[in-house]
């Protein structure tokens, strides 16, 4: 990509661009998933909530002055859990979301995390795969809410010193 690409911390004005990135990202899903990603049901307010929390825990990838691509990491110190890794489907295949969590990554050891679980949904092979390529290994598979016909599937990396 020759684009200009810029990673940083997620910041409170970045809340309505961030909720368009998500209805995005995850909206194209739900033809393909026996139930609503509920990354869809986040208002842009909580969104804005989440951003001003002490210290963020969040990251944007800009392309050309758009926010294309972003994530973040939940949990507490040292075990943190990446969420809502969303990259625009007009920029994904173009190696935006590994170096999103490359910067997730770098992001969470000054925050105390050593070791990240991702989830991803079984009917979602990709997303497993992607991960995988990433260096995350599943450790469980556990079913989805009781009704639905999916299931989670855990990977998690032990992160390595800086």
């Amino acid at each position: 990509m020759t684009a200009s690409v810029v990673i940083r911390e997620a910041h409170p004005g970045d809340a309505a661009a961030l909720w368009a990135l998500q209805q995005a990202a995850y909206e194209p899903l739900v033809a393909r998933l026996p139930s609503r990603p509920s990354a869809l049901g986040e208002s842009e307010a909580y969104l804005r909530q989440r951003l001003e929390r002490a210290p963020v825990q969040a990251v944007v990838v800009h392309v050309e002055g758009v926010l294309v691509a972003a994530g973040r990491i939940e949990g507490v110190a040292p075990h943190g859990e990446l969420k809502r890794i969303a990259v625009h489907p007009s920029h994904q295949a173009l190696g935006l979301g590994r170096k999103l969590v490359h910067a997730l990554e770098a992001h969470a050891h000054p925050l105390g995390f050593i070791r990240l679980r991702a989830g991803a949904r079984r009917r979602l092979p990709g997303n497993v795969a992607f991960y995988e390529r990433l260096g995350y290994r599943v450790v469980a598979v556990e079913p989805y809410p009781a009704g639905i016909d999916d299931d989670l599937v855990w990977l998690e990396k032990l992160l390595q010193a800086p």
